[in-house]
């Protein structure tokens, strides 16, 4: 695209171009803030004087990971977890602390990045907050809470009954809602380090927060509903959220779990717009103030103004038909087994050592196919048609899996389809800190950005990060669970990926996502105390040459 094109395009067009195509140019404008500098931010939010209530400790353990999915991969119904028909204290506790709590605290010589929670954060900043909207229960008052995970603690917000509020916000019905998540970005947590660039990469975040946040919910007996499409001004004013710096990025009501029937979203008839739902709501609460950005963000704060949404007549949806069931010429996906427990999946998650060197081990077939067979299933989303699966296309360069053939690979609902032969260097891959040639594979996820520029506009930079999210939060788990690290990294030249993958026109890859026996390095990452376990603990790493962070580095752990 020319420069007067550019400055022509819109600024969802502007920032789709620049992220994916001119990356290393804007971690090169970014601050470059470091670890431990002065303009590092806190990693937990301050609450001040608001009023807390305590939450049980959670328990380790959360059941198979077949049911996280909501599906009867196990093959045995009754062994589905009872669905939450009402909320407890009980289910706050196991649901949050595992979907955004701290699992795991670093230490060691070269400890940089202290706080490891469930998903993947570009060095752990996890800019990704959660709230809780209850209907109260167990004392707690109902209302809207913020979630702090470093004490593991509601926070009340804002008390009232919301409920009419929220379904409004959303336009949806949710009067069975036994509770509604909502996740926003404070962005100078990550951006301090790489500028506007953490647009894309709170996106990427919040997918995958909200990804795990239904994986728990399903392990805990509740379906969770992905809402992008929302009324921005109404619930950030129900939650305070303080812009520029915080935003709103994804809504998840809860719904009972009742065996393999899943509940599609209800559209409200009635339309609604912002100025009539925060004018009923007054003013927003008091909550002490965010740290602002000590740098320019001008990209990052047009390209989210230019998401919102001021009423619900403008929302839309991705056609797509539920997968028909036909299976491709390949190797079929792996029989339907018990896979290990979600708890300790998620505490083994991993991204690897920060130079991520993997042990050049080859992986079983098996093991992949469990990984990848579950990973395009459908989820409730208000993006696609009901019963569709993702808008996602998920490529595997398998290069150490044992009894399948080097090369690219279509990961599809049945298995997987070999394409062609394809070395490492064809990939068009540029992380500096990742060692390739010792990967077992790497899994490129892409979605359709013209199409859903089409009916998203702006907000399609969001709609499409959060869906390819909650697919990237899959296999990290499921890898997890079969002794793998998963590497999320950006470093790879899209238009070259593209290619090499055979994308059609109009769509993007959005996520590369390295797989391999995870290395030693000489940090220790123990558990949070509270919960029993043992330290993980690794010898120093090997030294790669050529191995200094480039300068477009995106580590996450």
């Amino acid at each position: 695209m020319t420069a007067t094109a550019q400055t022509a395009a819109s600024p969802g067009t502007r920032y789709w171009d620049r992220s994916l195509h001119a990356y290393a140019v804007m971690t090169a404008e970014a601050p470059g803030g470091r670890e431990g500098g002065p303009r590092e931010p806190e990693r937990f939010r301050r609450h001040g004087d608001l009023p807390r209530y305590p939450l049980p400790a959670p328990p380790r353990s959360l059941g198979d990971v077949a049911w996280s999915f909501g599906s009867l991969r196990a093959g045995n119904e009754t062994a589905c977890p009872p669905p939450v028909t009402e909320p407890s204290a009980a289910f706050h506790s196991a649901l949050l602390h595992h979907t955004c709590g701290v699992l795991r605290t670093e230490f060691g010589p070269t400890a940089r990045w202290p706080y490891h929670r469930a998903v993947p954060s570009a060095r752990c900043f996890a800019p990704v907050e959660t709230y809780l909207w209850t209907p109260g229960h167990d004392g707690l008052p109902a209302g809207v809470h913020a979630y702090d995970p470093a004490h593991h603690d509601l926070v009340l917000v804002r008390a009232g009954e919301f409920r009419a509020t929220l379904g409004a916000a959303l336009g949806a019905d949710i009067a069975d809602a036994v509770g509604v998540l909502l996740f926003s970005t404070v962005f100078w947590r990550t951006a301090f380090k790489y500028g506007s660039y953490a647009y894309r990469l709170c996106a990427q975040e919040t997918g995958l927060t909200a990804g795990n946040a239904m994986l728990v919910a399903g392990a805990l007996g509740a379906q969770g509903h992905l809402h992008h499409q929302f009324l921005d001004g109404t619930l950030e004013r129900l939650v305070g959220a303080q812009r520029p710096e915080e935003s709103v990025a994804a809504a998840l009501p809860l719904y009972p779990w009742r065996g393999s029937a899943r509940r599609p979203v209800r559209r409200s008839t009635a339309p609604w717009t912002d100025a009539e739902l925060t004018a009923a709501l007054g003013p927003a609460p008091d909550r002490p103030a965010l740290t602002a950005a000590s740098a320019p963000l001008a990209e990052l704060v047009e390209m989210d103004g230019s998401a919102r949404l001021t009423g619900t007549a403008s929302f839309a949806l991705l056609p797509r038909t539920p997968d028909a069931g036909a299976p491709v010429p390949g190797v079929p996906a792996a029989g339907a087994r018990r896979t290990p427990e979600l708890g300790d999946a998620l505490r083994r998650r991993t991204s690897g050592s920060p130079a991520f060197d993997p042990v050049p081990r080859p992986v079983p077939l098996d093991a992949m196919l469990r990984i990848v067979g579950p990973l395009l299933d459908a989820h409730v989303s208000d993006a696609v048609t009901y019963g569709a699966p993702p808008p996602v296309t998920a490529h595997l360069w398998a290069a150490r899996v044992t009894g399948l053939r080097a090369g690219l690979h279509r990961v599809t609902p049945h298995g997987t389809e070999h394409l062609r032969p394809l070395p490492q260097h064809g990939l068009g891959t540029e992380a500096a800190n990742v060692n390739y040639r010792s990967a077992a594979a790497v899994v490129f996820l892409s979605a359709p950005r013209q199409e859903a520029q089409a009916a998203f506009g702006a907000r399609s930079f969001r709609v499409l990060h959060h869906e390819a999210g909650v697919v990237a939060q899959r296999l990290c788990v499921l890898s997890a669970a079969e002794g793998l690290a998963a590497r999320i990294h950006n470093g790879y030249a899209a238009r070259k990926v593209s290619r090499a993958l055979g994308l059609p026109p109009g769509h993007e890859p959005l996520f590369q996502i390295v797989l391999g026996v995870p290395g030693a390095d000489e940090r220790c990452l123990m558990p949070v105390p509270g919960l029993p376990g043992t330290a993980e603990r690794s010898t120093p790493p090997r030294s790669l040459p050529g191995d200094a962070p480039a300068r477009n580095e995106v580590s996450v752990a």
